[in-house]
């Protein structure tokens, strides 16, 4: 008899009214924002702002608008002008943003390499069990705190600042002996810091034969961690440098100009 037809089996397939409640959940969260504020703010005042001289000027017949009104072509270029600026600032918003969330996809999946290839390496290893499964569990959980200390890094706040942000889980930190701990939390670069001890492990690995690899293949997992370090570096320069501080003034005062003189 002919095979019968495979299930179609879908994987992470979300249900129509779980993907509406995390939309509004999104919409939610997008109100409550700063930035939806103050927006809503300046539109709302520029209208009321529009509605009271239309009714002076028209209903009241005040007629005092024609005397502030400027020059229709001068009125034209600024307008243009305004919308270029508003425009790049939102192109660079939007690129900053997704440059941001692909540098932590990159970031974890170089962790993620690097660690699952030293694991790979130890199959064929000639060292004691127990000194490949020390070299295993030490590594791993240095992975571990070493990618957490990578995502708490790019959460830039001030060092008296009471909000300690999101917190991220730590594979087995406790297991670590009480000097490397101490070490890490009086370390004032502590991604650098860890990252050292695990590119010592993995060399002291070497010397014992728990990683017996020729070089050439060995060399690679130094690439993946060297990898990860220069896209954590990478994250964080947009975590840490912001737009310039002038031309974020220069853009507002722009957009409150426009705000003023539209109506």
């Amino acid at each position: 008899p002919p095979p019968s037809r495979p299930e179609r089996v879908l994987f992470g397939a979300a249900c129509p009214s779980a993907a509406m409640g995390a939309s509004m959940k999104q919409v939610g969260y997008l109100i409550r924002t700063r930035a939806f504020a103050v927006s809503l703010f300046a539109g709302m005042s520029s209208g009321i702002m529009g509605a009271l001289l239309f009714f002076f000027d028209r209903d009241l017949e005040w007629n005092f608008m024609i005397a502030l009104i400027p020059d229709q072509v001068v009125f034209n270029v600024f307008v243009v002008f305004a919308s270029l600026v508003a425009a790049f600032r939102t192109s660079y918003a939007l690129t900053r943003y997704t440059d941001a969330a692909k540098y932590l996809h990159e970031l974890n999946a170089c962790w993620f390499d690097a660690a699952s290839s030293l694991f790979s390496f130890c199959r064929v290893s000639d060292a004691p069990q127990a000194e490949i499964d020390k070299f295993q569990q030490t590594m791993i959980r240095l992975v571990s705190l070493m990618n957490a200390l990578s995502l708490d890094g790019l959460q830039m706040r001030a060092k008296d600042s009471k909000n300690y942000g999101y917190r991220f889980e730590v594979l087995g930190a406790e297991d670590l002996d009480e000097d490397t701990q101490r070490n890490i939390l009086r370390a004032e670069h502590k991604v650098e810091y860890v990252f050292q001890l695990l590119q010592q492990l993995v060399v002291d690995a070497m010397r014992t034969k728990v990683l017996s690899l020729p070089p050439p293949i060995l060399t690679r997992s130094f690439q993946e961690m060297g990898a990860g370090l220069l896209t954590f570096h990478e994250a964080k320069k947009i975590a840490c440098v912001p737009l310039p501080y002038a031309y974020a003034v220069i853009t507002q005062a722009i957009l409150l100009v426009h705000a003023i003189l539209t109506p």
